[in-house]
Order: structure tokens, then C-alpha cells, then sequence
């Protein structure tokens, strides 16, 4: 069961950058999906989910702070990820570290790119998710889990 939910979870990050890229528009449907698979992750891991409390925090800083400097699919992507770093004994550092890896992993291909402007900003906005997919792998990678 823990397998399925890991596959239809990444199946729903995988379809979310696909939308991303070609539309710049994500299905609300595919976080429906998705979120109730990291949900059932966390239940399915419970001697090991990391702290609820730390997760509502690092949910409120999404909706009221972090959310408003991109697009409400990546906040859910962000959201969602939270729940099944969550699942693996990730906490608030965790998930700031994954989103502190995907602004990086941004910096340094659009400024590669020649994408940023003067002030910091992208010059031409770019799909946000493949870079919060890339940065969930390897925080799992990284914290040895999955």
C-alpha cells in the first residue's frame, strides 16, 4: 500500500510538471489526488511522521508569507510535499530546506539562462514546479529515505 501511494504521488508531481510546462496551468484535481496519498502516507508511517505542529507552521508561513511570491500550484506543490517529507520524520527544517534547494536550483539555471533581472526577478516567468519536483527527490535522497 505504501509503494501505491509513493507511485500515485509522484505520478501527480510528475503530471503537475507536464501541465506546468506546456499550459502554465495546473488541474486543482491533480493536489485532490495528491494530497490525500500524502495524507495516507503519514497514516500508514505513524511511529516515524515528524511533527504535526511544525507542519501547521510551515503551513500557515505558505499561505500567509511564502504563497504570494508564486503561483497557487506551487504552494499546493510546496503543501503537499510538506505532507509527505512529514511522513519520512521531516519537519520545519525539512521543508524549508526543500524550498530553500528549489530557489536555488531556479537561481542557478535562469541565471545561467541570463533570466534574472538587475533586481533579483526573473525576466520572463518560468514554470516553478519541475525545480520543486527535483528539489523533492533530492531531499529524499538526501535524508536517506523512500
Amino acid at each position: 500500500m505504501r509503494s501505491l501511494l509513493w507511485v500515485i504521488f509522484v505520478c501527480c508531481l510528475v503530471w503537475a510538471c507536464w501541465q506546468d510546462l506546456k499550459t502554465r496551468r495546473v488541474y486543482n484535481l491533480t493536489w485532490w489526488v495528491a494530497a490525500p496519498a500524502a495524507v495516507g502516507l503519514s497514516l500508514l508511517q505513524w511511529e516515524q511522521t515528524g511533527s504535526l505542529y511544525e507542519y501547521g507552521i510551515f503551513a500557515l508561513l505558505q499561505i500567509l508569507f511564502f504563497g504570494r511570491t508564486y503561483g497557487k500550484a506551487d504552494r499546493n506543490a510546496f503543501l503537499t510535499c510538506g505532507i509527505c517529507i512529514m511522513s519520512v520524520g521531516g519537519g520545519l527544517k525539512e521543508d524549508l530546506l526543500h524550498m530553500l534547494i528549489a530557489y536555488l536550483l531556479l537561481g542557478v539555471v535562469q541565471g545561467a539562462g541570463k533570466n534574472i533581472a538587475r533586481n533579483g526577478n526573473l525576466k520572463e516567468p518560468v514554470p516553478f514546479l519541475p525545480y520543486i519536483t527535483l528539489a523533492f527527490f533530492f531531499l529524499l535522497w538526501y535524508h536517506g529515505t523512500v
